[in-house]
């Protein structure tokens, strides 16, 4: 509920809601409001700089006379109207904006509100967009060097107080509401965020939405906001008039609610102090200013006492940091203020007290449709609605489009019987894509870096980098030596802290990504404290650029960590100090030493971070040869607080020096043991059975699918669901969105959208008893489900066996379904070619399963995928359970459409795009020589196959096996011909696998831009692969050939193929067009 007090009594009946009307003509209610209640103050402004020499109250009667006054005025001076002709003005922020503007309307003309913030390029583009050729102007206000520019006529308009004074009779207005609705009115312009300002025209009716929002009906103990707004009697602001939410703020509290509205001197700069004198001595009870000055006073207490006695703030422009509002809100109510140029106001009901920093659009009278665009976050827009005519502002701007998007991107309450309410992210636009694709929006996290009383303004950076940096302006400038660096950013640590305790792990920030605005290249503002991001980013594209290189090179002599320096000499020391690293770097709480880290979520993120703290710790303690010991690949080898504490011990012991045999002991028993010791507690109280379960029917399968919003899963789902074998498909996923996620990745990937009566999805985890499904949901699987395809698997090459644990419990999971299963639920897994990748048998190794666990090699990823198949293959022994694994080769992009893409941070892709940076291609690749690779939407149909075949084969007891690779194969050479080719008309050039790891490794050493240069971070895993004399081995498929006729078919990769991949990453339009290198 919105919490909102009762009704004022004392509120006269013409600005109580029984006399709102909709479709009033704004511009004429001051006479109206003169003719009863001539004596009220609708507006009240500061006699001078000192509030103590005291206010001028304008009362109604007064007021209207202005309008006429300024009516007669104009009509004097420009003469008769030829078709609502534009005239200019530029002034002090007082209410001869009002004047201009209801005085103009009435002659017929529109006024043009420039933004003295705009630059001189600004101004003359918002000038010629409306053809202005008539200037108006305060006696204080300078505007030769636009006249210089654009000659116009211009006169001085008298002073306010002339203008309020000299009597005059009531200026003629004859026009209906429905003959004035679209005539033009005033033309105010954006602010000019992402290039020039542009002009937006009113039209007479969009005034009028204003008083609609008072009528839309309350809901379910909601109230509208103007309900509280009308709480108070007299409310100071601080929003220029210039501004929509300065002429909003005029019209709705003054002339429709008759909340008296107070100005502050117009010489006056707004800032905290001046509002907090307002708050002592202009007797308001209320107030609204930019949300920079309500961050200030919210660190001062006695302004906090001050703001107590106030019914009501409101943060206008921009977002207010979570620190501010929520202690504000503990002293009185916040409200917060959105809104467009383009759209006047948005009707919303108010929020309660706690829920200050949401928005509740209004259900029926607003026709606001949040549609999600992913990752958590709503795009707002606006969808017209003939009966909602005199509410929807934004069409009477643009009377010709149906609907309006508002760019602005906002997430949903946590809580689940709040779905209605809806914070404000940040614009789409100012979305920053990372290179693994995880999205961040910076609203919140500026805001709370503004929020110190050192920082001027921030903006997040950071699109096409692995993690984001803060580029800061401070009010004193930027601190020009190293150790003065190092002092401000320890200032700003508790600020950096809180910003980071609302961001998603991705999003969090470290020391080392901090930068401070150059004032010799100073930030351009747009007003309310916003920071124009394009022309800041163009302007500080070099030195952000520079931050990334010295922080991939740990190369400031400082840790982005406020711990003390490492003690390499005890081991002890060691592990305690790694401790209070992985605390800080993950907000983990600290683990048990023998715990793996990346059970408890630890992701590539902080592994890098991680490592780079310790790259400056061991450069600090055992010099610079010490650098190369602290990789992220020795974290990931040695994932427990034990196990890298010893290697760092031995390492220093040692003398520092690096040892690539070091990072992890590979001898076949180290391997192995830990493996077979997994596999024996996997195996561990199976299930008994007496000889194999009959067989499902594969006629209308009921199937379980898991990982279905992965790019394979994905066609997984598209292809069972246009199989007429398959009735329904039930998808388990982590997430809780998988649906809506399913519906945004169909569209991207060009797929039909999905059946709903068709499909189901549940948040389920699989390393849990019941995969964390409720009880009766689980039996109702359980009664339902005939075939699973198990799909969920992390890739990921850096993770030791132990972080995939969890996902071997699935496993088990599953056959213990499978066994308590009313149809005894055919299992098909699938598994990969890692899981045999160091065979070394005398010939290939064979479709069958095997427990020579050293097949599997030293890759964590590898060894998992076998343990599930040795897990399933003793599952069938033991237990009954029929299931088939699929070693899956590479998974290419699709072929069949253009839309989708193979993944670029894959370590094909990441080579062939990466290669466009460096400007080289290798043209062998060792122990990858032979191309096998297969289609991702061939794959699906060739998988869905092999799943009917084994699901009707009576295989005995033992797990079926199928090698799903091209039979077709090619070899890299061959491949590396046709990529070369389809590289744009640039000199791309062939080289050897070694020189091209060498030049890869040179530039990850001068940036870590992983969009243009992916490769970057598998330059370990492409290192080992350089290292591998071994030949690449031929996978056999006869077993898989003879369960799909599409994989018999399938067909070499080719150039057509390679053409088509290169075009859906924008490397290529298919005819050496274009090359996307940023």
């Amino acid at each position: 509920m919105s919490e909102a007090p009762p009704s004022r009594q004392d509120v006269h009946p013409i600005f109580q809601l029984m006399s709102a009307r909709p479709n009033r003509l704004i511009h004429l209610i001051p006479d109206e409001l003169a003719d009863a209640v001539p004596d009220h103050p609708l507006f009240s402004y500061a006699k001078g700089p000192k509030l103590q020499d005291g206010f001028a109250d304008v009362s109604c009667k007064t007021f209207a006379n202005g309008v006429s006054m300024t009516s007669w005025y104009l009509r004097h001076l420009l003469g008769p109207p030829k078709d609502f002709d534009t005239v200019g003005y530029m002034g002090p922020s007082d209410i001869r904006y009002f004047l201009l503007m209801f005085g103009a309307i009435r002659v017929g003309y529109k006024m043009l509100f420039l933004s003295p913030r705009n630059n001189l390029e600004g101004h003359l583009n918002v000038l010629e967009g409306v053809n202005c050729h008539v200037f108006l102007r305060s006696e204080e206000t300078n505007i030769e060097p636009i006249l210089e520019k654009r000659p116009m006529v211009s006169w001085v308009v008298p002073e306010l107080e002339t203008l309020l004074k000299i009597p005059v009779e009531r200026y003629p207005y004859t026009k209906s509401f429905e003959q004035a609705y679209m005539d033009p009115c005033l033309v105010l312009h954006t602010t000019g965020s992402t290039g020039l300002p542009k002009p937006v025209t009113w039209h007479v009716g969009i005034l009028s939405t204003y008083e609609a929002w008072r009528t839309i009906p309350p809901v379910d103990g909601y109230v509208p906001t103007t309900e509280i707004y009308q709480q108070s009697k007299r409310a100071y602001t601080s929003m220029p008039l210039f501004h929509t939410s300065g002429l909003n703020a005029g019209i709705t509290w003054a002339l429709l609610l008759g909340v008296t509205l107070v100005y502050g001197a117009p010489q006056v700069v707004p800032n905290a102090a001046y509002t907090d004198e307002m708050h002592r001595h202009a007797e308001v009870d209320a107030s609204m200013a930019a949300p920079s000055i309500y961050e200030e006073l919210s660190r001062d207490g006695n302004a906090l006492d001050r703001i107590k006695r106030l019914h009501y703030v409101v943060a206008s422009g921009a977002p207010l940091s979570q620190r501010a509002g929520t202690l504000i809100s503990k002293y009185t109510r916040v409200i917060c203020n959105l809104g467009a140029t383009e759209t006047a106001c948005l009707y919303r009901l108010a929020p309660s007290v706690d829920d200050w920093p949401y928005f509740y659009w209004h259900p029926t009278h607003s026709g606001i449709e949040m549609r999600e665009t992913g990752d958590g976050l709503y795009e707002l827009f606006i969808v017209r609605d003939q009966k909602l005519k005199l509410y929807q502002g934004v069409f009477n701007t643009f009377p010709d489009i149906q609907e309006w998007s508002m760019q602005d991107l906002y997430s949903r309450h946590p809580d689940p019987s709040k779905p209605f309410l809806y914070r404000y992210q940040c614009r789409r636009d100012d979305v920053i894509v990372l290179s693994n694709g995880e999205k961040i929006a910076p609203a919140l996290i500026e805001a709370t870096l503004m929020s110190h009383p050192l920082v001027k303004g921030a903006i997040l950076v950071g699109r096409g980098k692995f993690q984001p940096a803060a580029l800061i302006d401070l009010f004193d400038g930027a601190p020009s030596e190293p150790n003065e660096r190092r002092q401000m950013i320890e200032r700003l640590a508790p600020v950096i802290a809180e910003a980071n305790i609302h961001a998603p792990a991705h999003a969090k920030l470290d020391r080392y990504h901090v930068m401070f605005a150059d004032p010799a290249k100073p930030i351009k503002y747009l007003g309310q404290g916003k920071i124009q991001r394009h022309s800041t980013y163009k302007l500080y594209e070099g030195d952000i650029e520079a931050l990334y290189r010295a922080a991939d090179d740990a190369s400031e002599q400082f840790g982005s960590c406020t711990l003390t320096r490492l003690d390499f000499s005890r081991r002890e020391s060691i592990a305690g100090w790694l401790e209070l690293l992985i605390a800080q770097v993950t907000d983990i709480p600290i683990p048990e030493r023998d715990r793996n880290l990346f059970t408890l979520g630890v992701d590539s993120l902080q592994v890098m971070r991680m490592a780079r703290e310790l790259r400056f710790q061991g450069r600090a303690g055992l010099g610079e040869r010490s650098v190369d010991m602290f990789s992220s690949a020795a974290i990931y080898s040695h994932p427990t607080v034990n196990q890298l504490a010893n290697y760092i011990s031995d390492r220093a012991a040692a003398g520092a020096l690096p040892n690539r045999s070091s990072d992890g002991d590979n001898s076949p028993d180290s391997t192995t043991q830990p493996m077979q010791a997994l596999l024996d507690g996997l195996t561990d109280s199976l299930p008994r059975s007496s000889g194999l379960w009959p067989l499902p029917s594969t006629q209308s399968m009921a199937v379980i699918l898991t990982g279905s919003t992965g790019s394979l899963g994905s066609y997984l789902l598209y292809a069972l669901c246009r199989a007429e074998n398959v009735a329904r498909v039930i998808c388990l996923n982590r997430s809780a969105d998988a649906a809506k996620k399913q519906t945004m990745l169909a569209q991207q990937r060009g797929l039909d959208p999905i059946d709903e009566t068709q499909v189901e999805f549940l948040q389920a985890n699989l390393s849990l008893s019941g995969f964390g499904l409720q009880s009766p949901v689980y039996t109702r699987l359980l009664q339902s489900a005939t075939h699973i395809i198990h799909n969920q698997w992390p890739v990921n090459f850096n993770w030791p066996l132990s972080a995939f644990e969890p996902f071997l419990r699935g496993v088990r999971n599953l056959v213990d379904f499978s066994h308590a299963s009313s149809h005894h639920a055919f299992v098909m897994f699938i598994s990969s070619v890692s899981a045999v990748g160091a065979w070394k048998g005398p010939g290939p190794p064979p479709e069958r399963p095997t427990y020579d666990l050293s097949v599997a090699g030293n890759l964590g990823y590898g060894q998992s995928k076998l343990l599930a198949e040795c897990l399933l293959d003793q599952a069938a022994e033991t237990s009954g359970v029929r299931s088939a694994c699929c070693r899956v080769g590479v998974v290419a992009g699709p072929v069949e459409q253009t839309l989708g893409a193979w993944n670029q941070h894959e370590y094909i892709p990441a080579i062939i795009i990466s290669s466009a940076h460096l400007q080289a291609f290798p043209v062998n690749f060792p122990s990858r020589e032979r191309v096998d690779w297969i289609p991702v939407d061939k794959l699906t149909k060739i998988l869905l196959e092999v799943l009917v075949w084994a699901g009707d084969r009576n295989a005995g007891s033992e797990t079926q096996m199928y090698h799903i690779v091209n039979p077709s194969a090619t070899s890299w050479s061959n491949v590396a011909a046709d990529v070369l080719a389809c590289y744009p008309d640039m000199d791309i050039e062939p080289v050897t696998f070694k020189d091209w790891v060498d030049l890869l490794e040179q530039a990850g050493g001068k940036t870590m831009d992983t969009a243009r240069v992916p490769a970057i971070k598998l330059i370990d895993f492409y290192r080992k692969a350089e290292e591998q004399a071994v030949k690449s081995r031929e996978l056999p498929s006869a077993q898989a050939q003879e369960a799909s006729k599409m994989l018999q078919g399938v067909g070499p990769v080719n150039r057509g193929w390679v053409s088509q991949w290169m075009q859906q990453w924008e490397l290529s339009d298919g005819n050496s067009g274009f090359l996307r290198l940023n």
